[in-house]
């Protein structure tokens, strides 16, 4: 037998016996990996308590503005989280004022530090402690004895009358008018499983989570203190745009405008086919000259050039009708011109005289006195 092979039949005995050791010895086990929520779970952080509602028959429904809280049905089940500073005094004042005609309020408190106008109205007090406490041990009305973990640096500080339910110094539910307010540190309890979760498996910690401990039967005892069938959840307000606003309340409205747009683009936009020749320029009068030019001395202020060429004008036009009228006597040429013009002497000694500027009655009058001539003259002619 050759080197050769003696060495390839010891590898495979090897590799036999390696094979045999590890089978021996290693065990195939199934291990948990963390991939975080995704869909709906990963948007809304109630979606497994308002999953666990359904089941137990109520009525869910997600509040994304402040309009929608005037829109509760006053026996209803109202999840308020943190943050929520965008509610303002006149606000919770009118959620107090729902709880007190039957409603059940759920708070979550605001961090230390940041401002809680609602717990400040309920008279509760937020206080700051050094480590989170461990888990602790809460009695149900009913008489149930559920474990729970909050694991928050909070404590609540609230003697109210009528308590019905408290879980340490994390949650207190009592009673306020027909209705019911339960506060707590955090609400972490009712929310969807998340990264700290894992945390506390490797940890080896209690899970914060709705899945954790007892948490589930928790929320569910905290919705059973009252007999309300409708859950709903306020949380992460939408902005309001004014597109969506004109949409729900002006949309005929926009829908009309926008046709009536529609059409009045059609009618001015360019059409198809052969360019229309351009009209060909009205040809103006003479007439139409004369008075442009009137006008263009009138506005500069020039009513002397006017009235002086007014004036020579008629005294021409009688000069060619009689030629003895310029070598006339002053008094027989006023006589003529009061004649044809059918004025007294005195007027035609003006109209001879007018010149320079002059109020615009006097003006109309010397030009009056000069068509007066040229028509005499034109009958005469006529004749």
């Amino acid at each position: 037998m050759s080197t050769r092979t003696i060495v390839v039949l010891l590898v495979a005995v090897l590799a036999v016996l390696y094979a045999a050791w590890f089978v021996t010895t290693h065990d195939r086990v199934s291990a948990q990996q963390w991939i975080g929520p995704t869909g709906d779970a990963r948007l809304k952080p109630f979606l497994a308590a308002k999953r666990l509602a359904e089941r137990m028959g109520l009525e869910t429904n997600e509040l994304r503005s402040l309009p929608a809280l005037e829109e509760l049905p006053s026996a209803a089940v109202l999840i308020v989280p943190a943050p929520r500073q965008e509610l303002h005094s006149a606000k919770i004042a009118e959620l107090l004022r729902w709880v007190e005609r039957g409603g059940h309020l759920i708070a979550e408190a605001e961090y230390v530090g940041v401002p809680d106008p609602l717990f400040d109205r309920l008279g509760v007090k937020r206080v700051r402690v050094e480590a989170p406490a461990s888990s602790l041990f809460v009695m149900t009305p009913d008489g149930s004895k559920l474990r729970a973990y909050f694991g928050d640096s909070m404590h609540l500080a609230a003697q109210p009358e009528r308590v019905r339910l408290r879980a340490g110094e994390h949650l207190v539910s009592f009673a306020r008018g027909r209705g019911m307010v339960t506060l707590a540190t955090s609400l972490r309890f009712a929310r969807n499983p998340g990264l700290d979760d894992e945390y506390a498996r490797m940890s080896k910690r209690p899970a914060r989570s709705i899945g954790g401990l007892d948490h589930a039967a928790l929320f569910w005892a905290v919705l059973s203190l009252t007999p309300e069938r409708e859950l709903h959840v306020y949380f992460r307000p939408e902005r309001l745009s004014l597109w969506e606003f004109l949409m729900r309340n002006a949309a005929p409205v926009l829908i009309a405008g926008g046709l009536l747009l529609a059409l009045w683009l059609w009618s001015i936009g360019p059409r198809f086919g052969p360019v229309a020749p351009d009209t060909p320029p009205g040809r103006r009068r003479l007439l139409d000259h004369l008075r442009a030019s009137g006008r263009y001395y009138w506005g500069r202020g020039m009513r002397s050039r006017l009235v002086v060429a007014a004036r020579d004008a008629a005294l021409r036009r009688v000069a060619r009708a009689q030629p003895d009228f310029p070598v006339s006597p002053s008094e027989e040429r006023v006589a003529r011109l009061a004649t044809l013009a059918g004025i007294s002497k005195e007027e035609a000694t003006r109209f001879m005289s007018a010149a320079g500027a002059m109020r615009g009655l006097d003006f109309i009058r010397i030009v009056q006195h000069a068509q007066r001539i040229h028509a005499a003259l034109e009958k005469g002619i006529r004749r």
